[in-house]
């Protein structure tokens, strides 16, 4: 049996919604052809995304949902209001240590991120012997974080990846 490549996909949700919506005015990607992107190599892909919702937001939950029913395993948590009236809805943390814990079975590690947060958890990958990508946005992605994985592609690159209705 031939080996078959084990890749885990980490989808920052937030960062590519919210740097999306800075360069086109609007985030809203096409996850399916993301999906598409991801699987077109023939490796064993799991695609994990993280993001924190507005429980009275009912478009937020549909949209967990329907990332769920297209195959990705979601990671979410409510977001908190603060008394001073801000809002803390960083997934950082979770992503950090759900890539650590599957890190040992992997042979490849994508994220989904520009945040340059990630870029001391890349290196540590790559210390493992992890080969690791960055898929991140158009011109916002953090130059520490392209400099320190092994590829970057370009998210807004990828083709049909703005086609949403």
């Amino acid at each position: 049996m031939p080996f078959m490549k084990r890749v885990g996909v980490f989808v920052d949700v937030q960062n590519i919604y919210l740097t999306t919506k800075t360069i086109y005015g609007r985030g809203k990607l096409n996850f399916h052809r993301l999906r598409d992107f991801l699987l077109e190599n023939g490796a064993l892909v799991t695609l994990t995304a993280f993001m924190s919702y507005d429980p009275d937001n009912e478009g937020q939950y549909s949209f967990l949902s329907a990332l769920g029913l297209i195959g990705y395993r979601v990671i979410s948590k409510p977001l908190r209001k603060l008394p001073d009236g801000s809002i803390k809805a960083n997934m950082d943390l979770e992503m950090a240590i759900e890539i650590l814990s599957q890190a040992t079975h992997l042979d490849e590690i994508v994220l989904v991120s520009g945040d340059g947060d990630f870029k001391a958890l890349v290196d540590y990958l790559c210390s493992m012997g992890k080969v690791v990508k960055v898929i991140g946005p158009d011109r916002l992605t953090s130059p520490e974080l392209i400099q320190a994985c092994h590829q970057f592609v370009n998210l807004h690159k990828i083709e049909g990846i703005l086609d949403v209705e």
